[in-house]
């Protein structure tokens, strides 16, 4: 090993540190070219200052690899540095091969060598990679749906960064939890700890943790309703992953601000953000993230009525994710193609399908998703006519989302109660519901803000419903004024909320 070596190990660190990777991968390559053209001889006869510069080369690499989302080349040499270390008698590396896994969506595989990893930092007293370890397999467990596992977890490893000091990891660790409580439905405490993760990152200038935490609280946004404030933070946090070159990061908003644009019945946005999103993930081999597409862009051609499409994109979800053990994302897809097979007047394939999900959401804790799954049961009995069945559902659905404040679902399930009632005649019931629906709309639409095109858009794909059917029911029942009234009212929500925003404008021009 020459000092010119040293000296361009000593720089590829400092390009890797600097966020400039490809030039710290091309000359660490440079390095095992020279070194590989040099030795000949197998490692286990290499001298300690020669097995730790390989390590060092292959720590940086993977490490880079990792960092540009390069899974394939990352698993690569995190495999090197494992069979490294193993024959030179040591296994303290076992972390390093336990993300890689994690990263592939090999989550059993991460898990034992993370656990391994574990053993070893606590015997010898290392807080920062015990704190590491405890991390890492919450992101396991979260990805295996062991939703109060990961809170246990990340609630360690947060201790631990908290008493030592350690600011980036414990704003780490305030962004993980946020999410494992947005999945368990609790959306004040998620926001507050993303809210907690956001200041220090900001603070410490982690511009890469500081795109992660707007993203993460535009899906918080997105779950309460709030649309206009979610593609806000969506889009905050794609501008900051472009500069810096994130693509994984940078295909997650495009996922997320294609299923924004879906909620609210832009089927042509969605689409066209989701593939983008597809494409980035499929070139890095983000096996999770590329399921995640396939299942959204499936939901998305089930709303078009595309339901072949709708069915394959999402078959090749269910596959991606029963392979890697993700059973969260497992469970979606059931319930998705129980949609799917519902809209094509497969029940009995869709009830199957949909009790599938609800097996899984209920046994991981994913309340989000068994109240849908209640929801989506109720709409299959009243559809083959068993009203009792589907009002059970309803109101164990209606339940949960307003529980965990759920506000979208709420309206979906209210409307859902108000058409279960009039397919039994229950005309008063049934407006009544639609009254109570009307006023969630209401309350969901405060919070799309000043943007027009959003409310313009969700009146639309939503909103306009319940208007057209409580004006139906009120005329059937002699009660014209009362209907002429309530159309008249969905009419004029778009021009108002634009002339409002008309006068706002023209107030701020005359100050």
């Amino acid at each position: 090993m020459t000092p010119f070596m040293s000296i361009a190990l000593f720089v590829a660190l400092f390009l890797l540190n600097s966020d400039r990777i490809q030039k710290a991968i091309e000359i660490c390559s440079e390095c095992l070219i020279l070194l590989n053209g040099t030795n000949q001889n197998s490692k286990d006869q290499f001298d300690s200052a020669l097995l730790q510069f390989y390590s060092d080369i292959y720590t940086v690499l993977f490490s880079a690899y990792r960092h540009i989302s390069d899974y394939i080349n990352a698993e690569r040499y995190g495999r090197k540095l494992f069979d490294l270390y193993r024959e030179s008698g040591e296994a303290s590396r076992y972390g390093n091969l336990g993300t890689v896994f994690e990263s592939l969506g090999q989550y059993d595989k991460a898990e034992e060598y993370l656990q391994k990893a574990l053993v070893i930092t606590t015997e010898i007293g290392h807080r920062e990679g015990e704190a590491s370890c405890y991390g890492n397999l919450g992101n396991v467990f979260k990805s295996l749906g062991q939703y109060d596992k990961a809170e246990e977890y990340h609630q360690k490893a947060l201790v631990i960064r908290t008493e030592i000091g350690d600011r980036e990891g414990e704003a780490t660790n305030y962004g993980n939890l946020g999410t494992v409580f947005k999945l368990l439905g609790q959306y004040d405490k998620a926001e507050e700890y993303l809210q907690k993760a956001l200041v220090i990152t900001t603070e410490i200038g982690d511009r890469q943790k500081e795109a992660s935490c707007y993203g993460n609280l535009g899906t918080v946004f997105g779950s309460l309703g709030q649309y206009d404030k979610a593609e806000e933070y969506h889009q905050k946090a794609l501008v900051i992953r472009t500069e810096i070159g994130d693509r994984e990061g940078e295909a997650t908003n495009y996922g997320n601000i294609g299923t924004v644009f879906k909620l609210l019945g832009q089927y042509d946005k969605a689409e066209e953000y989701l593939q983008k999103a597809l494409v980035i993930t499929t070139e890095i081999g983000d096996r999770p993230k590329e399921a995640s597409c396939y299942g959204n862009l499936g939901t998305v051609f089930e709303s078009l009525g595309q339901y072949d499409k709708a069915e394959e994109y999402l078959q090749k979800a269910l596959v991606i994710r029963t392979e890697i053990g993700d059973r969260g994302g497992e469970a979606s897809c059931y319930g998705n193609l129980g949609t799917v097979f519902g809209s094509l007047g497969q029940y009995d394939k869709a009830e199957e399908y949909h009790q599938k999900a609800l097996v899984i959401r209920t046994k991981i804790g994913h309340r989000e998703g068994e109240a849908t799954d209640y929801g989506n049961l109720g709409i299959v009995f009243r559809t083959v006519g068993d009203f009792e069945a589907s009002e059970v559902c309803l109101e164990k659905a209606l339940w949960i989302f307003r529980d965990i404040g759920d506000g979208r679902k709420e309206f979906d399930i209210l409307l859902g109660y108000a058409v279960l009632y009039l397919y039994q005649y229950k005309i008063k019931d049934s407006l009544l519901c639609l009254h109570m629906c009307i006023e969630k709309y209401e309350e969901l639409r405060y919070f799309l803000g000043a943007n027009d095109q959003f409310k313009t858009s969700f009146l639309e794909h939503t909103g306009m419903f319940p208007y057209k059917l409580l004006c139906t029911l009120l005329c059937d029942t002699g009660n014209a004024r009362d209907a002429l009234y309530v159309e008249e009212l969905g009419r004029a929500r778009g021009l108002s909320d634009l002339m409002a925003e008309k006068f706002d404008d023209a107030k701020d021009h005359s100050r």
